[in-house]
């Protein structure tokens, strides 16, 4: 075996470098001459007993040794240098020097970077949200129910007509497990329906003088129960939270949510993919009791067209608009069903 190189060598004693030439012994360890003849010094040092800390940037490969002596290459590691971090090593050495796998690693960092917050985020949010206790759920809707009450004021409705909306929303949910309605004057919130994790609905006194029929509102009702059902606005909630729900996933630590869900509860914006499944959610228990769901697409229609229309950043409509969006798709989808549901009877 006659593998050897020049490398700087410090004894550990003193500061000067040495010129010295390191040699293969074996498999397991190097020799180290260095110092002018006559006084030539050897030395051998195991594999094993390497720290491998240059290579970083520009630098060139540096190596501590046990007695407190370093080696500095002028180039890259050997092939026949059989340090266990040699193959890190040459990979970012490579990297670090070659363009066209700098480029590979930044499409490689983007495209990650692009599936974490496309699918992983979103994948870790629904997760959190089915695997949470009961317990855990209606403590952070407490606190959000709690938050939403300082935004808002006591309801102007009447508690026979709070009654009465509640009686016609709870006859379309008899069989399962229907929400608690809160009203409230919605304040900074406007017109606006909110749902929250301990199976409450908030429901504004301006959305109820927004719509014109009761089934409107029953509408909106059965497309917020979706919303709970599915766990829509949690999972739009956590998402929002970022790469730090990836985290509480994995380890199961919840306890930041309770001081940042409230506030990020109220600015959610729902995705098209939610608000088409609530809006699935609330057509067919509609029409599963006879009620047309033409109701629901015309106040969405009406939404749609009334925020086109005022675009002051204080209307009532447009911040209901802007948390459910009324897009024309939505409205075709629920047109679409009530005339195929139309056509079954």
């Amino acid at each position: 075996m006659n593998h050897k190189l020049q490398v700087i060598f410090y004894d550990g004693k003193i500061s000067k470098p040495y010129q010295a030439i390191i040699q293969a012994l074996d498999d397991t360890s190097i020799s180290v001459c260095y110092g002018d003849a006559p006084f030539v010094q050897r030395r051998i040092y195991l594999y094993s007993e390497m720290l491998l800390i240059g290579a970083v940037g520009k630098l060139n490969p540096v190596i501590e040794l046990k007695d407190d002596a370093r080696l500095e290459f002028q180039g890259q590691l050997p092939e026949w240098f059989n340090l266990n971090q040699k193959q890190t090593h040459h990979l970012l050495w490579k990297l670090e020097r070659t363009p066209s796998l700098i480029l590979f690693g930044i499409i490689f960092v983007l495209s990650l970077i692009f599936m974490t917050v496309k699918w992983g985020i979103p994948s870790a949010a629904h997760y959190f949200a089915f695997h949470l206790p009961e317990t855990t759920l209606k403590q952070l809707g407490d606190e959000t129910e709690r938050y939403i009450y300082q935004l808002t004021d006591e309801s102007q409705l009447s508690k026979a007509r709070q009654k009465e909306i509640v009686q016609e929303y709870q006859s379309l949910f008899s069989n399962e497990q229907p929400a608690k309605v809160v009203f409230r004057q919605g304040g900074g919130l406007g017109a606006n329906a909110l749902a929250i994790p301990n199976n409450t609905i908030i429901l504004t006194d301006e959305l109820v003088a927004l719509a014109k029929d009761d089934r409107e509102i029953i509408g909106v009702l059965a497309h917020e129960q979706g919303h709970l059902v599915l766990r829509h606005s949690l999972q739009q909630t956590l998402s929002g939270l970022g790469f730090s729900i990836i985290w509480m996933a994995i380890t199961g630590d919840s306890s930041d949510l309770l001081t940042s869900l409230p506030a990020t509860a109220i600015g959610a914006k729902y995705s098209r993919d939610f608000e088409s499944e609530a809006d699935l959610f609330a057509m067919q228990n509609m029409s599963k009791h006879k009620i047309s769901t033409l109701h629901f697409a015309n106040f969405l229609e009406r939404l749609s067209d009334e925020a086109e229309e005022k675009t002051d950043e204080n209307n009532k409509v447009v911040q209901l608009f802007q948390s459910h969006p009324a897009t024309k798709e939505r409205i075709e989808a629920v047109k679409k069903f009530e005339k195929i549901a139309s056509k079954k009877e």
